[in-house]
């Protein structure tokens, strides 16, 4: 019987615009003309999409032809800046196919889907894609202009089942091109075995070679791309990372950088080759088992998820590999290896886990149009390596991402004395460190110039909020050049511009400010009185040299000798980062001489009054650590309900234990409501001012922590921005009915915001 179920889901979005869709319903009744539609034969249903489907009729709607077109001449353009391919391929799979809807899959009828698309996907495609290629639908794409082929060649059946048009123009000519093909699946002359496997849970390392070209690691980035276009990519289920290696191995992405497909996909297109003539993947296959297969970097080892890494090379490698691949497979991981050009297939067979998952290929390029045999291998091993021979205990080492907080600025020697050969070195030390770095505005912030004779400011502490970013931005600079050297004038020009509130820094809130210079020549200015005037003003400065550097000089910048690194070789920069890293996130200048203002605006409504004692506690462990004295910590503490009603000011007491005795002594002021706006206006004027013991005008920090059990009833917004327009830092802690919204409203940021659902939880 040449029968078949065809839907056509057609683009209605301004990918389109209403001036084009008449060509878009032409081509439709183009493709509904040439159809043998009856009762035992063709049935066609349709929907339009864009930032939601809509269905216009369903195969059981229409059973001649000529209603049909009468159907389609009656649509009209919905319009909308969304167009939401994903979630109509997912109201396709659910409600066009199914028997309710006319549906004769059941009945061994094939079902055909013919997309018709004007422009990207603006959502998701892989579940519907996946379910559609379940259910075994054979889907087609017609795509009008440049835009438009991606996504379609990523949800049709095979590539080339995706015809094009350059413009809305020569669109009708399409439905002539898809012909073919429909009559081909309706006389059952085309059959498509969809083998589709669920993919389960499993972490995915492609380790790349950097030194192949741009070429052909374009051609790698497109295959990583389409393997992640037809994986369920999220925390719990198939999670990718990426390394890139040449002499030295760098992380692009960790197994948790990225939580969706969009976010991944985005990041691979920042892939970028490297020049290189030796690879050391040896050294890769350790730094990917030591630095990636961690619990903190997203792998998921030790709760039984499949670990898979995929080298690619074109190249044999210049150190030995045999023992960075047993390591790598007596902790259980599964190695697969593929090479072209000249890469060793006999090296690559002793670094997988199997011949079988090795590929030697003539050309990367290859797996464009044949990606299958890797793919499958990538979607399908499970289980771990289980190796013969004597019983060995494997020592998994961890090391948590350092949570610290702090604002790094590197100050980086761009001059002739460097030089572009040397520079790849001096940024991968950089890269090397910020990778173990929790880069976000609330933990650690990254800023960094170059200098030469002049210094040049490259992105300020505030510019980039993520580690991607900030590693994109490195990976991105180009030699400053020039002969000259003013190391003091660069450290003189960063203390003045870098370590400002307004570039990012967070010197006001008591976050430790921290200068990395790396330099490879002599300076021709004075550096020792600029050096110190950077100690005292609270920055903590480290001093990496390599070449020229003068060592003495180092160690007159760096803020304590220790803190000091010289390497003759700058190729062996990179390696430093290891032993810098612990000082980098552990040493403290002296800070014995700053003080802190911190005051606590706590709810003082009858609704707190049987869990007034845990706010109470709460106080004290806040302030137990604090150095409370006259001249360091002051503490205040105010109630608010309908009104403020303060309890002490900054300057009442003058010793830790008279302010614990006091905040012992408190009782709820009590009150039905809260005006935490009216409060916080109470707390800029009259406890964070001068009289009342502030010392906001000498420069110390000023902290406020906002404590509410319920939703203030008055607007908060305008008087917590005039707090932080004045320099104080507010906290926000809300418990039970606190409105989140608020809290975050109130606070220096989102993340200064916290949220327990009990008062008897205050103390986490």
């Amino acid at each position: 019987q040449e029968s078949a179920d065809l839907v056509l889901l057609i683009d209605g979005s301004q990918n389109v615009g209403a001036a084009n869709f008449p060509s878009v319903r032409e081509l439709a009744l183009r493709i509904v003309e040439s159809l043998d539609v009856a009762r035992d034969k063709i049935h066609v249903a349709l929907a339009l999409y864009n930032g939601s489907p809509e269905i216009k009729f369903y195969l059981n709607s229409y059973e001649s032809k000529a209603s049909i077109l009468e159907a389609v001449k009656g649509l009209s353009f919905p319009g909308g800046d969304e167009s939401n391919l994903g979630l109509a391929l997912e109201e396709v799979s659910e409600n066009l196919l199914s028997s309710n809807a006319g549906g004769r899959a059941e009945e061994g009828v094939p079902q055909m889907l013919v997309v018709i698309s004007g422009g990207s996907s603006t959502d998701d495609t892989g579940t519907g894609d996946r379910a559609l290629k379940r259910a075994g639908v054979i889907t087609f794409g017609l795509a009008i202009g440049d835009s438009a082929s991606a996504d379609l060649e990523t949800v049709a059946t095979d590539r080339s089942f995706v015809l094009s048009a350059p413009d809305f123009r020569a669109a009708r000519t399409l439905g002539d091109q898809l012909l073919p093909y429909l009559n081909g699946v309706v006389q059952r002359t085309i059959i498509v075995q969809n083998e589709f496997t669920e993919v389960g849970q499993r972490d995915i390392i492609f380790l790349l070679d950097t030194t192949m070209g741009a070429t052909l690691l374009n051609s790698t980035r497109d295959f990583i791309r389409r393997f992640v276009n037809l994986m369920p990519i999220g925390p719990n289920e198939v999670q990718v990372g990426v390394a890139q290696f040449g002499p030295n191995a760098r992380i692009e992405m960790d197994l948790n950088t990225h939580s969706s497909r969009e976010s991944l996909v985005a990041a691979l297109g920042r892939l970028k080759a490297r020049p290189g003539q030796t690879v050391n993947i040896g050294a890769a296959l350790d730094f990917v088992r030591t630095n990636m297969i961690r619990p903190d970097k997203g792998s998921r080892l030790r709760q039984g998820v499949p670990q898979l890494v995929l080298l690619m090379t074109t190249k044999r490698s210049s150190d030995r590999v045999d023992e960075a691949a047993r390591a790598l497979q007596q902790m259980g991981v599964l190695t697969l290896a593929a090479g072209s050009k000249a890469a060793d297939e006999e090296e690559l067979k002793r670094i997988a886990f199997t011949d079988s998952v090795v590929f030697m290929l003539k050309d990367f390029r290859v797996l464009l149009r044949n990606p299958r045999t890797i793919v499958d291998a990538l979607s399908s091993l499970s289980g771990t390596v289980v190796t013969e021979g004597p019983t060995e205990t494997v020592e998994i080492t961890t090391v948590q991402t350092r949570k610290v907080v702090r604002d790094f600025v590197f100050l980086v020697d761009g001059s002739n004395y460097v030089g572009s050969a040397n520079f790849p070195y001096v940024r991968d030390l950089i890269i090397n460190i910020v990778n173990q770095l929790d880069v976000r505005p609330d933990r650690v912030q990254i800023g960094l110039l170059q200098y030469a004779e002049d210094p040049k400011i490259e992105f300020y502490l505030n510019s980039y909020s993520s580690r991607e970013d900030v590693v994109n931005q490195i990976n991105q600079l180009s030699l400053l050049g020039g002969s000259v050297l003013n190391t003091g004038k660069a450290l003189d020009y960063a203390l003045k511009n870098m370590f400002k509130p307004s570039t990012g820094s967070r010197r006001r809130e008591g976050v430790q400010q921290v200068l990395v210079l790396i330099t490879g020549g002599p300076t021709q200015d004075q550096v020792k009185a600029v050096a110190d005037r950077v100690a005292l003003a609270g920055v903590l400065t480290f001093a990496v040299g390599s070449g020229q550097a003068d060592v003495n000089m180092l160690r007159s910048v760096a803020f304590v000798p220790d803190l000091a690194y010289h390497d003759t070789y700058f190729s062996n920069l990179p390696a430093l980062s290891e032993e810098m890293l612990t000082k980098l996130t552990t040493v403290v200048g002296d800070t014995s001489t700053i003080g802190r203002d911190v005051a606590f605006l706590i709810d003082g409504t009858d609704s707190v009054r049987a869990d007034f004692a845990y706010i109470q506690d709460f106080i004290i462990k806040v302030i137990e650590p604090l150095e409370v004295s006259a001249d360091k910590v002051r503490v205040a503490v105010v109630q608010h309900s309908e009104r403020p009603s303060p309890n002490f000011y900054l300057n009442t007491y003058q010793t830790k234990d008279e302010v614990i005795s006091a905040i012992n002594n408190m009782r709820v002021s009590g009150g039905s409501t809260l005006n935490t706006g009216i409060a916080l206006k109470f707390m800029k004027e009259t406890v964070m001012s001068e009289r009342q013991g502030s010392r906001a005008a000498q420069g110390i920090p000023q902290f406020l922590i906002v404590l509410s059990g319920s939703r203030s009833r008055d607007s908060v917004r305008e008087s917590a921005g005039a707090l932080k327009t004045d320099g104080v830092v507010p906290f926000g802690v809300g418990v039970k009915d606190a409105d989140p919204r608020q809290m975050e409203a109130i606070s220096h940021n989102p993340s200064f915001a916290f949220k327990v659902k009990d008062f008897s939880e205050l103390s986490t």
